[in-house]
């Protein structure tokens, strides 16, 4: 399989690196739970995960969990209705080959 430069469309192809970003969840904003949850199934690599303590308002806000694989694609602050979300760019990382071989594994 080759690699689709569309489907990589946040990747520095030519240097091999990839944004690295900070995922903050402002919990009171937050309506998550069974009614919302967007930003779970929107996420590409799966950085937020099913809260499980309710905000103010009773409702379960996301939880960061795997924050060093946000790749900065924005979808989940683009798609939170409540502006609970935000995304930052802080740097970049070099991706490895396994993890490109990976990538196009997992996109077929």
């Amino acid at each position: 399989m080759t690699h689709d430069p569309l489907m990589a469309r946040y990747w520095n192809v030519k240097a091999c690196t990839i944004p690295v970003g900070k995922v903050t969840v402002i919990a009171a904003f937050c309506k998550g739970g069974e009614d919302c949850e967007e930003c779970l199934r929107l996420c590409p690599e799966k950085v937020l995960a099913r809260g499980t303590e309710p905000n103010e308002r009773g409702f379960f806000p996301p939880l960061v969990v795997q924050e060093s694989k946000c790749t900065v694609c924005g979808r989940c602050q683009l798609y939170c209705s409540e502006n609970a979300i935000f995304v930052e760019r802080i740097g970049e990382r070099i991706v490895t080959p396994e993890e490109i071989a990976l990538r196009e594994e997992t996109s077929s």
